[in-house]
């Protein structure tokens, strides 16, 4: 793992970082959906629908949720397809604990499991079909090792979908959007839960994230195929699909 790794608009040890991250998650994670709306502008449901849309999900696919926070994505899935196998793997307990009782509050306890975990530490391998990431590449200490062992763990003909923030390519509207991120956001954290740090961190993040662009660019270099991408209405946040073959 990377010695040094990007925390918002700092560079801190990996091993700092991770700590760090697990706290603001752990902070923030009874107010974790709201978060969501708030960092989207309430736009994040529709984003998650198109990127089930690109996943094409089939009834025999062997899912992994990476960065699972409170389970959207898995339970999505789970709610258009039934009794398909998921995993949901996230580092933060609070998260993780969260998304386990959504899960068996909506009924779905059949072919579902939870990891607590590192992506970085995760070794499993040639098991999943498809693996699936939403709003959590930011927050790896490590992105081409995570990359590696998320492309370890698929079986060939398996994909890896990527979903994340982005700046927006317009100078005004990324202006106006880090205005936003910047000062709103922040402030509506404080009044929210009382935690203006965190929401301050998830701003500053986007801000040094990789582009699109350069994220398809190491996708390949970790050994992914077939890698293509979608920038959503907004300019706001980008898909990424690419294939272990």
């Amino acid at each position: 793992m990377k010695k040094e790794s990007k925390f918002g608009l700092d560079v801190l040890d990996s091993k700092k970082k991770a700590k760090e991250v697990y706290d603001i998650f752990a902070s923030v994670a009874n107010n974790y959906d709201l978060m969501n709306d708030l960092m989207s502008l309430g736009l994040h449901r529709l984003w998650k629908e198109r990127f089930y849309q690109m996943a094409k999900v089939k009834s025999n696919d062997i899912v992994i949720d990476i960065a699972s926070g409170t389970g959207d994505i898995a339970i999505n899935i789970a709610k258009k397809i039934k009794n398909i196998d998921i995993t949901c793997l996230d580092a933060n307990k609070n998260m993780l604990e969260i998304c386990k009782n959504r899960t068996i509050d909506l009924g779905f306890i059949k072919n579902f499991s939870f990891m607590q975990s590192q992506i970085e530490n995760f070794k499993k391998k040639n098991k999943f079909s498809l693996a699936t990431l939403a709003f959590g590449l930011r927050n790896f200490t490590d992105l081409e090792l995570g990359l590696s062992n998320i492309f370890s763990s698929l079986k060939v003909g398996g994909r890896l979908m990527i979903m994340d923030f982005k700046s927006p390519d317009n100078k005004f509207n990324k202006k106006l959007y880090e205005l936003y991120t910047d000062n709103v956001l922040p402030k509506l954290g404080e009044i929210i839960s009382g935690d203006q740090k965190s929401y301050q961190y998830l701003s500053d993040s986007i801000k040094t994230y990789i582009t699109p662009e350069e994220l398809s660019v190491l996708m390949s270099e970790v050994g992914y195929s077939k890698i293509r991408s979608e920038i959503l209405p907004g300019d706001i946040v980008s898909i990424h699909i690419g294939y272990k073959t």
